[in-house]
């Protein structure tokens, strides 16, 4: 099966260079900026230049919270209902399930305000 030859748009005519003189602040500046993004150097200013919104990566939990949540509140309710955890401590399994209670709300709201 042969796949289509898309049309290389305008980001893709890579027929000229330029060379960028910076001071070692500048530099460092803009290596934050590479980090944050996760671009490599041309893309980074090849969408500047082209005045291209350019968003910061998130990180492995910042782009779905919801698995490490769901692991936290698994985690939690496994041990509050646990009848010797309730026994040795009963204020502190009802403080967890507060807290679980209040991170998965915070996490739903959070979410919804993307």
């Amino acid at each position: 099966m042969r796949y289509k030859v898309r049309p290389r748009g305008p980001m893709r005519d890579n027929s000229r260079n330029f060379s960028v003189r910076m001071t070692e602040e500048q530099y460092q500046r803009l290596c934050r900026y590479l980090a944050l993004t996760g671009l490599p150097v041309t893309t980074y200013f090849r969408k500047l230049i082209q005045r291209e919104r350019v968003r910061a990566r998130l990180s492995r939990f910042g782009l779905n919270p919801h698995p490490g949540v769901n692991h936290i509140y698994s985690n939690v309710r496994q041990i509050a209902c646990n009848s010797r955890a309730r026994e040795l401590d009963p204020e502190a399994v009802r403080q967890l399930e507060f807290l679980t209670d209040l991170l998965c709300e915070e996490s739903d709201h959070l979410t919804q305000q993307e």
